[in-house]
């Protein structure tokens, strides 16, 4: 056998393994961003949801009923669904948008990675209980949703950066209360 013969079919085989190898690779690469696809799918209608907020069960339908919710800056921890609704509790917040088109939300970026989806923005001026609620103080959030095989939300993390009033009634119940009280105004019982 040749030297060159000898070469090309070392290399024949060398490429062929590095080709099967590569495509092992891609396949697997493929099912990973079919799910992170999926994952960025639901993410994506949850937040066009939560953004024209007027459907509210449509809006809970995207949760687990055994949801674990945290808000970072009101330092609370919620461990169902139905807590996530109290606290969340659109029907009767005395929320309501400039006009009925606006989006709530804008969304400035938004994160896949496997089944986690982080999405960062900013609230839209809005009304509360007849006051304009607008940007003097930011109004930015930052939520991570985690999603499950079914593309529910199992687990949620939101860091919003909320208004003057609502950082004095933490910090007050910080001082008097401790940090792992429950609001007054969040009722939990059944």
């Amino acid at each position: 056998m040749t030297r060159q013969l000898y070469y090309l079919i070392w290399s024949s085989i060398l490429l062929a393994s590095i080709w099967s190898c590569g495509t092992a690779e891609v396949s697997s690469d493929s099912s990973t961003s079919t799910y992170e696809q999926e994952v960025r799918e639901t993410a994506t209608a949850y937040f066009k949801t939560f953004s024209e907020r007027k459907d509210w069960n449509k809006l809970l339908s995207f949760y687990r009923a055994d949801l674990q919710f945290h808000d970072i800056y009101l330092h609370l921890e919620l461990d169902s669904l139905w807590q996530f609704e109290r606290f969340y509790n659109w029907p009767d917040t005395g929320f309501h948008k400039l006009s009925p088109e606006q989006e709530h939300l804008a969304i400035e970026s938004l994160v896949v990675e496997d089944s986690m989806a982080v999405v960062r923005g900013h609230l839209n001026p809005f009304y509360y209980y007849g006051k304009l609620v607008d940007s003097d103080w930011g109004m930015e959030f930052t939520i991570w949703l985690y999603f499950d095989k079914n593309l529910k939300i199992k687990r949620q993390v939101d860091w919003f950066e909320y208004d003057p009033n609502v950082v004095e009634s933490v910090l007050t119940r910080y001082k008097t209360q401790g940090v792992d009280k429950t609001p007054d105004w969040l009722d939990l019982t059944r």
